[in-house]
This record gives C-alpha cells, sequence and structure tokens, in this order.
C-alpha cells in the first residue's frame, strides 16, 4: 500500500530518537461524545532504506513507500502453547525528496514513571553489631 493518495506527494516530518529510531506524526480526528471533533495524532515508525541517515525533525517529501507490518513476540501464550504476538505497522520509505534539513538534536524518548522505591537504610547502632 502507498503512502501517496493521488498524484500528490506526502509531506512528512520525521523525528529521531535517541537510539536512530525513526517515527512520524500523522493527524486524524476524533468525534467526542458531544458531537465535536478534536484533532489527535498517531505516532508511526518510519524506516529507509540501509544507510539513510536523517537528523531530527527533517522534512521530507515522499515519493515511493508503502505500510509493512511487523510483530512483536509477546510474554503470553495462546491455548495452543504458542507465543502470542503483537501486530502494528511500519512506514517503509524507500524514495524522498529531502525538503528541510533537521537538527543535530534528537528527540527525547518519554520513559514511563517509576514509582518511588521504600528506603531500604536503616540505623544501627556499633555495639548491635556481631563483629
Amino acid at each position: 500500500m502507498s503512502i501517496n493518495i493521488g498524484q500528490e506527494p506526502s509531506k512528512l516530518t520525521i523525528y529521531k530518537d535517541e537510539q536512530g529510531r525513526y517515527k512520524t506524526y500523522i493527524k486524524s480526528t476524533t468525534t467526542k461524545e458531544n458531537g465535536e471533533t478534536e484533532d489527535t495524532y498517531m505516532s508511526k515508525k518510519v524506516m529507509f532504506r540501509k544507510g539513510v541517515e536523517l537528523k531530527n525533525k527533517s522534512v521530507i517529501e515522499v515519493t515511493k513507500g508503502w505500510l509493512s507490518p511487523y510483530k512483536i513476540k509477546t510474554d503470553e501464550l495462546n491455548e495452543n502453547g504458542k507465543p502470542k504476538y503483537k501486530y502494528f505497522d511500519k512506514l517503509f520509505i524507500s524514495q524522498f525528496n529531502l525538503l528541510e534539513e533537521g537538527t543535530d538534536e534528537v528527540q527525547k524518548t518519554k520513559q514511563p514513571k517509576q514509582e518511588p522505591q521504600d528506603s531500604f537504610a536503616f540505623d544501627i547502632e556499633q555495639d548491635e553489631l556481631p563483629f
């Protein structure tokens, strides 16, 4: 399936994270319960041919690309005892024109917030030690 629709090339902003992975955001709209619509953005993984390097926030014009599925193994098993997978799609871009070169600053990946750990520190008197 092609990213391009009709005769118009697709224009995308490409973001690069600390690990060198690329992604883009695709705009969509959702309808709320009260009937109003709001913009929502979906993150999509982007891959290029081997050797292609882009800077963070580069703007490209896609001339040839398609959706490509991939799967990630989960820790769960199905009823037959085989591993379950989660299925996703990525945008594979094979040809593009660079419209704006991005910056060397990479996109920070959002890390899940960690709960504060209980402190295992305690006070002990010198005369309570066995040695």
